[in-house]
């Protein structure tokens, strides 16, 4: 396939992911509170409010408008119903399974009063108590299904601003570590220096497919402040994959203290924590196990160093080799980079806590140290412009055994990613100064020429 053909359909795939998944999103969410009821036929159906709840989910009544109507008309609270968590159940009494309509919960969303049943002659709903059927639920729904609208009014601005101005801190952080790995190489640059083509990155990063296109744009200028060219770029890929191993080693931390200090480590929360634990632990086993590989009397055993002597651009595949040798040598460094990348993931989770405890999301306080650097880190990947779409899945996956919300979850995601683009945006002013622009594809082959003699 023609290099041209292959990037736009690789373009057109990427957008495609990010188009479907922003539009299952706000399929899925509503700008207006919505609660559930049932029709004549004693099925469930979505109907907005038409004045908001006096006491949120506890209110005692709620006034609607109603379907057939399209008026006002008050209704009680017992007369709402909480949303499924399946698709179908299966009866006690014989093996067969029918649909589930909707469930009728406890206030605290934990106790099963009822359960709502498609009956197959009739096609109504047809309650059943919980002796009657195999049933315990999962991922509760509150009864009431808060809307954007809602949550934006009712959203704490102190704890929005505390989200935004909290976040520098990551920039500042990020731009040490990258100037201390670049002196690893014999690459002088001031730290004011580094600390500029990681805001020009960063801007970049805004319009470029996932949160890496910048990194190009950083590799491309460091190796013009050098002859050691690959040294430069091969510095911003190890920054890369220090920044993504911290956050994946946190993550799973957090995850690993969530499931043990757990009630419950059958439910889907700590099921979930496993496998985020478990994942991460295979990542992180992964990379010690690449760093082993890679040590010379083991690559020569294995036959590495006969495959590398066998690929085209040797001088390249030497210079990284050399650079990355340099880094392997240096284990200290790597390690105290790893540890000080910590609090930019902190930073960026307590960000996330701002807005989620100002849209009123019901997650538990260390539950977001968990969640939020999976969903960052989905977003890392160049699957979707600015992770678009990718975020939004695996919000909702992480949260919804707690009782959020499609909308809730998107106001995470999307505040997330607000923060992150408000201030590298900041990094617009240094390209607007000049000097700054995103690499042709003439100057990314240059880069990658091999470093020129002495």
């Amino acid at each position: 396939m023609h290099h041209p053909a292959r990037k736009w359909i690789t373009f057109s795939l990427r957008w495609a992911i990010a188009i479907g998944g922003i539009w299952w999103v706000i399929a899925h969410m509503s700008l207006r509170d919505r609660v559930t009821i049932l029709n004549a036929d004693n099925l469930p159906v979505a109907v907005y409010l038409a004045l908001p709840a006096t006491d949120g989910e506890n209110s005692a009544s709620f006034v609607i408008i109603d379907p057939d109507t399209h008026e006002r008309r008050f209704i009680s609270r017992k007369e709402l119903v909480n949303l499924p968590d399946e698709k179908s159940v299966q009866l006690n009494a014989q093996s067969q399974r029918l649909p589930l309509l909707a469930v009728d919960l406890s206030d605290n969303l934990r106790t099963v009063n009822r359960i709502l049943v498609l009956d197959a002659e009739t096609n109504n709903g047809v309650w059943k108590l919980p002796a009657e059927v195999n049933y315990r639920i999962r991922v509760p729904h509150p009864r009431l299904e808060m809307g954007v609208i809602t949550m934006t009014k009712i959203a704490d601005p102190s704890l929005l601003w505390g989200a935004v101005l909290i976040f520098p801190v990551t920039f500042l952080v990020t731009s040490i570590r990258w100037n201390a790995l670049l002196k690893a190489l014999d690459i002088r640059l001031t730290q004011a220096r580094t600390f500029v083509l990681n805001m020009v990155g960063a801007f970049y990063n805004t319009f470029m497919l996932g949160v890496t296109g910048g990194d190009v744009l950083k590799a491309y200028y460091a190796s013009k402040q050098t002859r050691h060219r690959m040294g430069a770029v091969l510095s911003v890929f190890v920054d890369r994959v220090i920044g993504l191993l911290s956050l994946v080693i946190m993550g799973g931390i957090m995850a690993t203290l969530q499931y043990f200090t757990s009630e419950r480590r059958d439910d889907p929360a700590s099921l979930a924590c496993l496998r985020i634990a478990l994942g991460s632990a295979a990542v992180v086993f992964a990379f010690l196990l690449a760093v082993l590989l890679f040590q010379d009397p083991v690559r020569r055993a294995i036959g590495l160093d006969s495959l590398f002597r066998r690929l085209p651009f040797q001088k390249h595949i030497g210079q990284a080799i050399d650079v990355i040798n340099i880094y392997r040598s240096r284990p200290l460094l790597i390690i105290g980079a790893i540890v000080f990348t910590f609090p930019v993931h902190i930073t960026v989770v307590v960000s996330a806590l701002f807005a989620g405890r100002a849209f009123l999301l019901p997650l538990p306080l260390l539950y977001y140290f968990v969640a939020v650097p999976v969903i960052v880190l989905s977003g890392a990947l160049p699957i979707s412009p600015q992770g678009a779409g990718v975020m939004e899945f695996f919000a909702i996956q992480l949260t919804k055994q707690y009782g959020t919300t499609v909308s809730q979850a998107f106001a995470l995601t999307m505040s997330i990613r607000i923060v992150q683009m408000l201030w590298s945006l900041t990094g617009g002013f240094f390209v607007l100064r000049g000097g700054y622009h995103a690499p042709t594809a003439s100057e990314k082959e240059e880069m990658g020429q091999p470093e020129p003699a002495v």
